[in-house]
């Protein structure tokens, strides 16, 4: 009998023991800050940018054909209303032939947008370039975005380079100004910037 009351003890013990041990797990992961979410409308235009570009490629903010090849200019507008943030990175140099997309996602607290370029996939399954280059714009639609002032990081990705990562630009953003543009590159496009086919 005294053995038996021994055994209830110990199951109460072990018992217990794995109730506590669950229960710390699950307020352990209560805890845990949830991943940030953004919803990211992408859009990538052909070689030439979406000066050269079919209608319905074009997200807002606009590249200006004014002064479109004088340098690559981060774009940028934002709608409270809708908590959305518009950008538009113009006239990136890139080699004509590639595989593109943009993706932002927020990394301590920073706005990181990611352009990647890779080759294009043969039917054999090789990668292949082409001899030229063109200019090409990477936008998207980024929301929900809440705070008056974002840190943000653009980096770009061309996977067959070495390093593939680049640092493109670093800073803040003000959207209370509603919109803006932030220079990123003076170096000349030319002869490619015309040029609307690779």
């Amino acid at each position: 009998m005294k053995s038996l009351g021994i055994l209830g003890i110990l199951i109460l013990s072990a018992t217990s023991f794995f109730a506590c041990s669950s229960g710390e797990g699950s307020s352990g992961s209560e805890n845990t800050p949830p991943a940030s979410s953004l919803d990211v409308t992408p859009s990538i235009s052909a070689c030439g940018g979406f000066l050269g570009a079919s209608e319905g490629a074009k997200i807002p903010p606009s590249p200006d054909p004014a002064t479109y090849c004088e340098a690559e200019r981060l774009l940028w507008n934002y709608d409270a209303a809708t908590r959305t943030l518009g950008l538009l990175d113009a006239r990136i140099q890139l080699n004509c032939c590639g595989r593109h997309s943009i993706d932002v996602a927020v990394e301590d607290g920073v706005h990181v947008v990611t352009q990647t370029d890779a080759p294009e996939k043969l039917e054999n399954g090789d990668e292949a370039r082409c001899g030229c280059m063109c200019v090409f714009d990477y936008a998207a639609d980024v929301a929900p975005v809440e705070s008056s002032t974002i840190s943000m990081r653009i980096l770009r990705n061309v996977t067959d380079q070495k390093p593939p990562v680049t640092l493109v630009w670093e800073g803040t953003v003000d959207l209370t100004a509603g919109a803006g543009e932030v220079v990123l590159s003076t170096a000349s496009a030319e002869p490619w910037c015309s040029n609307k086919e690779p």
